[in-house]
């Protein structure tokens, strides 16, 4: 059974406890990385930001981030198929050439 333990990890200056899954403590600190460093692009671009709109904005950035990444994931797995059925109808075909020669 796994157990959780609690990591303090820091967004946008202020420090949460936050519980997770033994092993997951490196994850959930690089994930709070990433939070911060989209806040710190948005608050380059404007310091008078209120912090609720601060966190919904590098909410609305991270999940586009995710589904961009989706996306691309189900593109290349879609042109991985694409060239698996060309390659395996050409062996199709030299398989029938082949046998319509004997």
């Amino acid at each position: 059974m796994s157990e959780t333990v609690t990591v303090k990890i820091e967004i946008n200056g202020v420090v949460y406890p936050v519980s997770c899954m033994t092993g997951e403590e490196d994850r959930l600190i690089e994930s709070s990385k990433e939070v911060n460093k989209v806040i710190a692009s948005l608050s380059n671009v404007s310091e008078t930001i209120g912090e609720t709109r601060l966190l919904a904005m590098t909410s609305l950035i991270l999940a586009d981030k995710l589904i961009e990444q989706e996306n691309n994931s189900d593109n290349n797995n879609l042109n991985e198929l694409i060239n698996w059925l060309e390659k395996a109808t050409e062996r199709m075909n030299k398989v029938a050439k082949l046998l319509e020669n004997k």
